[in-house]
């Protein structure tokens, strides 16, 4: 089991419950919650990681056009939404 999915278990999961990285969302798909989601393509390039915000219209890909899938695997917020961060500026 992998260790997210088991902490999760056991102390709950503060982010809208579990994450079916099953389910792949298609280019135009509004991302359901922010956190990394897996891209996987058609034929030019091997999975990999992007971080989505919630709400984020999903794009196609320049390359695979409407054949680009997301899969959400973990998810997280942003810093400027957590309790003990709030009210503080995050400007480089």
């Amino acid at each position: 089991m992998p260790l997210f999915k088991a902490l999760s278990q056991f102390f709950g999961s503060p982010y809208e419950g579990p994450v079916d990285s099953s389910s792949r969302l298609v280019p135009g798909a509004i991302a359901p919650r922010s956190g990394v989601y897996r891209v996987h393509h058609y034929a030019h390039r091997m999975p990999h990681s992007v971080t989505v915000t919630a709400g984020t219209v999903l794009p196609e890909c320049r390359r695979c056009g409407d054949k680009v899938r997301f899969a959400p695997m973990i998810p997280a917020e942003p810093i400027s939404n957590d309790v003990d961060f709030l009210d503080q500026d995050f400007a480089a």
